[in-house]
């Protein structure tokens, strides 16, 4: 079994087409874990789900974070492949499926990466985000000591051996982060796996507010991994 968590906050816009668009793989447990949404959004995820017994709604009430969410998917996953997808639309399911396969290929941790040679960008992000995600990648692999190229993509496959050794405390987008930069830190196998991306207006990150957030939470796990 195969568990992908979908976290979500306020995608009424996109989060039907993403749905559709896994149900036509088989073997699959979707969660979809809501995150204190104000459009729409659990509606729209309770409906299909009512016609989809391998879909699971999960709500959320205040909002605790991209990494929370998460969590708590993961809770509940049954899958002996887990992941996690971004649920704007930016990262087709096809995508999640090839680090699936890295996975099982011998991977114990498959990475979704805009980074590659043979990444496809169909539309980049502003300039802005641009230069601040560069930035943090760079600051991020210098603190951790980690060589992989792109840390915040949404879409990422693991072992569920990997996640129950693992403890990851961040809540936010840094949880991404931390998660590669502690199954590096044992030693885990990882694979960067070139994927086609899409920029999607509207993004949920709030540049100052969780920029300041995801420093907080690089160098609290800097001086765990170093203790």
């Amino acid at each position: 079994m195969i568990s992908i968590v979908i976290p979500a906050h306020n995608e009424a816009g996109e989060i039907d087409k993403l749905l559709q668009e896994f149900s036509s793989f088989e073997g699959l447990e979707l969660i979809i874990a809501e995150d204190a949404s104000t459009d729409g959004t659990p509606e729209i995820v309770q409906e299909f789900a009512s016609r989809n017994r391998n879909v699971t709604l999960i709500r959320s009430t205040p909002l605790t974070g991209k990494g929370g969410a998460i969590k708590r998917g993961l809770a509940a996953a049954t899958g002996d492949v887990l992941g996690f997808i971004d649920a704007d639309g930016s990262i087709h399911p096809d995508d999640f499926m090839r680090l699936v396969d890295a996975i099982y290929g011998g991977a114990d941790l498959a990475i979704g990466s805009r980074r590659l040679p043979a990444s496809v960008i169909l539309k980049p992000q502003p300039p802005l985000r641009r230069i601040l995600g560069s930035a943090y990648a760079a600051l991020a692999r210098a603190l951790l000591q980690i060589t992989e190229r792109d840390l915040q993509c949404g879409c990422k496959a693991f072992r569920r051996s990997l996640w129950d050794s693992l403890s990851v405390k961040c809540d936010g987008f840094a949880f991404d982060t931390e998660l590669v930069a502690k199954a590096h830190k044992k030693g885990f196998a990882i694979a960067e796996v070139p994927i086609t991306w899409r920029n999607k207006a509207g993004s949920n990150v709030k540049v100052r507010r969780d920029v300041i957030s995801m420093l907080r939470c690089l160098l609290s796990v800097r001086d765990e991994i170093r203790s």
